[in-house]
Parts: C-alpha cells; sequence; structure tokens
C-alpha cells in the first residue's frame, strides 16, 4: 500500500470511535463472537479509475465479494463512485472488529484513493461447538 492522504487519520478515528457502541448494539441483539456474520462495506471514490484501483486490490487481497459501482444521483464530484463489498461468514469480537475497520481504511487510503464510509453486519449463522479457535 502507498502513503496515506492526510484524511487518513481523522477518518480512523471517526471509524473505531463508533465501533464500540455499534458492538455493544449488536450483543443486545443477540451477536456473540460465535455468530457468523458478512460484514458489508461502502467506500466512496472520487471517480471511476480510483474505484476501480481499489476493486482490484481488495480483490487480490481478500476473498471479499467487491464492485465498483457509479452513484445513482450520477455527478461527477468527490464520491461519484462507489465501492461496495462483503466478506465471508466471519466469527469477530471487537477487537477483530476494530483491526479489520483499521486495515480496510487505511487500504481505501493508499489503494484508490477511497474514504471508507461505514460496514453493517449480516448473522449468516454460529460456529459449531467444535469448531476450533
Amino acid at each position: 500500500m502507498t502513503e496515506e492522504p492526510e484524511w487518513f487519520e481523522r477518518l480512523l478515528e471517526l471509524q473505531l470511535r463508533a465501533n464500540p457502541a455499534i458492538w455493544q448494539n449488536m450483543k443486545r441483539l443477540g451477536v456473540g463472537e460465535d455468530t457468523l456474520l458478512r460484514l458489508a462495506f461502502i467506500y466512496l471514490a472520487p471517480g471511476e479509475e480510483s474505484a476501480n484501483v481499489l476493486v482490484r486490490f481488495l480483490e487480490q487481497e481478500t476473498d471479499y465479494e467487491v464492485q465498483a459501482r457509479e452513484r445513482a444521483a450520477g455527478g461527477s464530484g468527490p464520491g461519484a463512485w462507489l465501492v461496495i463489498g462483503a466478506t465471508q461468514p466471519v466469527a469477530v469480537s471487537l477487537e477483530t472488529i476494530d483491526a479489520w475497520v483499521e486495515w480496510m481504511v487505511a487500504a481505501g487510503a493508499s489503494e484508490g484513493p477511497c474514504a471508507f464510509d461505514g460496514w453493517t453486519s449480516e448473522i449468516v449463522g454460529e460456529l459449531p461447538a467444535d469448531a476450533e479457535e
């Protein structure tokens, strides 16, 4: 990955600050560290080329489903393109979410650059009782 833009630290801090409250809400809804989730994510890209650079990087470095799309509103300003995707099913904790978000923010900042705009999750199952840690 290349050098991050000046907004990297602010964006990372903003995203990491939100994670504890999100995790607590998820726990209230019954999500635990043995729950399998697909983490969906979105980036804002300044244009098609930047979006495609990030898509190629994520395809090479991960097993995520990922694609670039032009925003429905069209336009050519900042955030005119989106990079959207989802992880494979994974069990997470607050610590793994924080590490993942840090990596995702850094990947977008250095490989687009594209701004990580957040994530959500979908429950897809539970770890088998005999699964190894």
